[in-house]
């Protein structure tokens, strides 16, 4: 079973095996795959979660109504969905869903299940950060037990790759009214996962469950663990404690490759680290200061020496496999322009310390990359005062409302490292450019980027569309410098060698159905 977060040529590869579908060999049955990660999982309801952390579990409890049918992402396929058909009126979908499908609490999938779903996830009680993605929906309707009706308030392009989303997991409803809010500690799905146990900063545990629809698991028990350094996560696998390690340091390459008791793996990714800025206050208010740290950075240094060459030096908003990418003229490390540009905004400089805040373990060399980043900010004359966040603890803060500024908790801070690999050209760009989303934490801005989002909405050209995401890249870049655009990364995994049959996307989330060892 397998669900995609992804559109159509978004970045994609294999560990292990070279199949491109969920088709493989199912050897080894019974078998525990022991996984460590950077960082926590925040929570494991779908329509609340933010973070691959959570994906990587939620994608393998849950399932959708359609789903990418390979990872070349050629088109889709049904999950529990058996068929759609788009009206000729082109806002009404009709969906047919597959029959005999039970949650894993016993109560069976029907069109009320899907109905409540995506009625919770539109309603603003939720509080979902993905509920932007939704808003073209007008109304869900159970036709009888199998049919469910979706009507848009206009056509509605991205509708597929929304619904093939983890955020359009198809939730128990029994479940979310039995826990309430405590779902996301307990969740309850129809995927070829169960839920099992999650202690918090220790483990996720995950197991085949006997009773799915489809092709079952080749492993039986999955279990997560968050290990913070990168040179833990490394020694887990070489002393036999871990299968699987990602964000590997650079650093430790060149002694895995030696090891024959542990295979490294190098595989392209969609994600582009950043530190975004808030818009709501000095300095980062001026767009001056904006273009002005931008230039102050050597980035080909940071990725040749401290990400040790695995990653690349941004050419535009989006990294290579993302829907719509354009490439666009790197910025210069220029520290005298940057200096320039901090006089003509602050003649006298500027005498506040900037409040900066990274993960630690989160991203690729994250704290060193910051580290790094707070040196290069004091050369232009811009004092930094650092704090490294606990994930699960960055995130709660970052999006905490609060009254003033960017209406989040981050405005307590000048600029704060993230990193996003959503492929998908509309919700990559909604999510952080379109004024006032929830998730948009900076206060960014602009006018002409909400218009050409608004028409991108409804437009049914895909090249025209594609055109419009370009324009707004353009923009964002080049005229508002609207990040400090740090490195696009590269995925490392440390491996058991005996472990076959990982798949991994662009966006850094495996497909768990065939694993082995």
């Amino acid at each position: 079973m397998l669900r995609r977060d992804m559109l159509t040529g978004a970045a994609a590869a294999t560990a292990g095996l070279a199949a491109g579908t969920r088709e493989g060999a199912a050897q080894a049955r019974g078998a525990t795959i022991r996984w460590v990660e950077g960082a926590d999982v925040d929570t494991l309801d779908p329509q609340l979660q933010r973070s691959r952390p959570s994906q990587i579990i939620t994608e393998h409890v849950f399932g959708q109504l359609l789903r990418w049918k390979d990872i070349a992402l050629s088109g889709f396929e049904a999950d529990l969905a058996e068929s759609w058909e788009l009206a000729p009126d082109g806002v009404r979908w009709t969906f047919k869903l597959r029959r005999g499908v039970k949650f894993h609490d016993g109560s069976p999938l029907d069109a009320e299940a899907v109905k409540f779903t995506l009625d919770r996830i539109r309603d603003p009680q939720t509080g979902s950060p993905n509920r932007s993605q939704y808003n073209g929906i007008k109304a869900v309707t159970a036709v009888d037990a199998h049919t469910v009706v979706i009507e848009t308030d206009a056509p509605m392009p991205t509708l597929l790759e929304v619904l093939a989303t983890s955020n359009s997991a198809i939730l128990s409803p029994e479940a979310v009214r039995k826990h309430g809010r405590a779902m996301g500690r307990n969740p309850v799905g129809t995927g070829p996962f169960r839920f099992k146990e999650w202690i918090p900063n220790e483990r996720v545990v995950i197991e085949r469950n006997p009773d799915f629809y489809g092709k079952k698991p080749a492993m039986e028990t999955f279990v997560y663990r968050p290990v913070p350094e990168g040179g833990a996560r490394v020694i887990e696998v070489e002393s036999g404690n871990a299968d699987i390690a990602t964000g590997v340091p650079p650093e430790a390459a060149e002694r895995l490759r030696s090891n024959p008791r542990v295979r490294l793996e190098v595989l392209p990714s969609s994600f582009q680290i950043f530190f975004e800025l808030n818009h709501a206050r000095p300095p980062f208010n001026d767009v001056r200061v904006r273009k002005a740290v931008n230039h102050a950075i050597d980035r080909e240094a940071i990725v040749k020496n401290i990400l040790g060459g695995f990653g690349s030096v941004p050419d535009g908003l989006f990294p290579e496999g993302t829907q719509g990418r354009i490439a666009l003229k790197p910025f210069a490390y220029d520290p005298a322009l940057a200096k320039k540009l901090m006089a003509e905004a602050f003649p006298g400089g500027y005498r506040e310390k900037i409040v900066l805040w990274t993960s630690n373990g989160r991203y690729l060399k994250d704290r060193a990359v910051a580290e790094a980043v707070q040196g290069y900010l004091q050369e232009i004359g811009l004092e930094a005062e650092f704090r490294v966040w606990e994930w699960a603890a960055y995130q709660r803060e970052l999006y905490r409302a609060v009254q003033g500024g960017t209406g989040r908790g981050s405005n307590a801070a000048h600029m704060w490292l993230l990193g996003t690999s959503i492929p998908n050209a509309h919700w990559r760009l909604q999510r952080k450019a379109v004024t006032g989303d929830p998730s948009n934490l900076t206060g960014y801005s602009n006018k002409r980027v909400d218009e050409l989002m608004t028409r991108a909405a409804t437009n049914m050209d895909y090249e025209d569309r594609m055109n419009q995401y370009r324009e707004i890249q353009r923009i964002f870049w080049e005229e508002d410098a609207g990040w400090l655009f740090l490195f696009n990364q590269s995925q490392i995994l440390a491996l058991n060698p005996a472990v076959k049959g990982l798949q991994m996307f662009g966006y850094e989330v495996p497909i768990l159905d065939n694993v082995t060892k």
